[in-house]
C-alpha cells in the first residue's frame, strides 16, 4: 500500500489493567503499546533520504524500461516498414524496381537486403522520400515568373503548369517555386485520362 509516517504521543495513558498505550496523533482514536511501536522503523532524516532515493531509483528504472521498450518497438516497426518497401509489390506499398535502383544502386531485393543493414536501408529510403517531397509533383501549386499555377505535366526537360483561367505554359523546374499547396484531385483526373487513352 505504500509507506506512511505517523506520530505517537510521548506520554502513554493507562487502561484499567494498568497497560500503557501511546495515542497516534494523526488518528486520535487509535492507540498501541510500546512493544508494537518498537517493531516500527523510526523516522530519521537518513532513513527518509534512503527511502526517497530508493523510490526515485525505482521510478527511474520503471520509466527507463518503458522508454527502452517503446524505442525498441519503434525500431521494429521502422525495420518492418523498410523491409515491406523493399520486398513488396508497389500495389502493397512497395517501391518500384527502378526506384530501388536509384536508392540502392541495385534492383535485386536479396542483394539489397544482404548488402545494407536495416539502419542504412531506412536512412536511404527516408532520404529519397524527403528529396521526392521537395521535388515538384503533378498537382503542386507553384509560382512561375508569370504568376501562380498548378503543375499538370513533368518531363525530363520542362514542367507544364496551368493557370487559374485555363491557359498553360512550360518552364524549367528551377524557374518554379512550390507554395506548399497540393491538389491531389488534379493528379487523379490526369491519371484517369491517361488510363482511358491507353484503354
Amino acid at each position: 500500500m505504500g509507506t506512511y509516517i505517523i506520530h505517537f504521543d510521548d506520554k502513554p495513558w493507562q487502561d484499567l489493567d494498568d497497560e500503557q498505550y501511546y495515542r497516534c496523533k494523526e488518528i486520535p482514536w487509535f492507540s498501541t503499546t510500546k512493544t508494537t511501536i518498537s517493531r516500527l522503523t523510526p523516522y530519521t532524516e537518513d532513513s527518509a533520504y534512503a527511502h526517497g532515493y530508493t523510490e526515485a531509483e525505482s521510478k527511474y528504472r520503471e520509466i527507463r524500461d518503458e522508454l527502452e521498450k517503446q524505442a525498441y518497438q519503434r525500431g521494429l516497426n521502422d525495420a518492418w516498414k523498410c523491409a515491406r518497401k523493399i520486398n513488396c509489390l508497389p500495389s502493397s506499398g512497395g517501391i518500384e524496381n527502378y526506384v530501388l535502383g536509384k536508392i540502392f544502386g541495385h534492383t535485386s531485393n536479396p542483394i539489397i537486403m544482404e548488402k545494407f543493414s536495416a539502419s542504412e536501408a531506412i536512412k536511404k529510403i527516408r532520404q529519397y522520400e524527403q528529396e521526392k517531397e521537395e521535388q515538384i509533383q503533378v498537382g503542386d501549386e507553384v509560382i512561375s515568373p508569370n504568376g501562380k499555377g498548378v503543375v499538370t505535366e513533368i518531363t525530363d526537360i520542362y514542367v507544364r503548369i496551368m493557370y487559374a483561367k485555363g491557359s498553360g505554359q512550360v518552364f524549367k523546374p528551377e524557374d518554379l517555386t512550390k507554395t506548399g499547396r497540393h491538389f491531389p484531385e488534379i493528379a487523379e483526373v490526369l491519371a484517369k485520362m491517361k488510363e482511358s487513352d491507353n484503354g
